[in-house]
């Protein structure tokens, strides 16, 4: 029986770009920060000002990666080009009640657009900590298989949790 099931640890990660898995000298991908547009509401019967998530609408997101050394494929990331990026991580937990391991699949899959790309230091015998920072445009987080959140900014969606919020504003908008 599976008791007391505890996540633990990122296991291992794997990112791919573009469909090739050249990003192997990648030392870290930080995930965008989701973040609601707001809109300050007051007016009466309001003790105060509240900002009021605007629900399909998201903030400006960003995807970093950061990169051990350079090579022909990392050093090319700039200049505004499109960009799809997978990352698939093992979550490595822990089953109490069954005294076992367990391993969950944990994939993100952005497309977006190259924003930025710092070349980093050389130094011998040390990394370079060159970054790649992406504006993502689309975003799509599962685990295990089932979609968490998918938003495409582009294709007006937003499924949180298997509900499409842009759903009922997409048919208010003849679209």
């Amino acid at each position: 029986m599976a008791t007391n099931k505890v996540p633990e640890v990122i296991n291992d990660v794997r990112v791919y770009i573009n469909g090739s898995d050249s990003a192997v000298t990648a030392s870290k991908i930080e995930l965008p920060e989701i973040k609601n547009l707001t809109a300050d509401v007051t007016g009466i019967g309001l003790a105060g000002k509240i900002e009021a998530p605007i629900q399909g609408h998201f903030d400006s997101m960003e995807c970093t990666i950061s990169w051990q050394v350079p090579t022909v494929d990392n050093a090319q990331l700039f200049g505004g080009e499109a960009i799809s990026i997978e990352a698939y991580a093992d979550v490595q937990g822990f089953d109490g009640g069954e005294s076992q391991y367990t391993h969950d699949q944990f994939r993100v899959a952005m497309r977006g657009r190259i924003k930025s790309h710092k070349p980093g230091s050389l130094e011998a015998g040390s990394t370079s900590d060159a970054e790649t920072v992406i504006e993502v445009h689309y975003v799509k987080e599962e685990m295990s298989g089932k979609t968490l959140a998918e938003i495409d900014k582009y294709g007006y969606k937003c499924v949180i949790n298997g509900n499409d919020i842009m759903a009922p504003i997409r048919a208010n908008l003849g679209m």
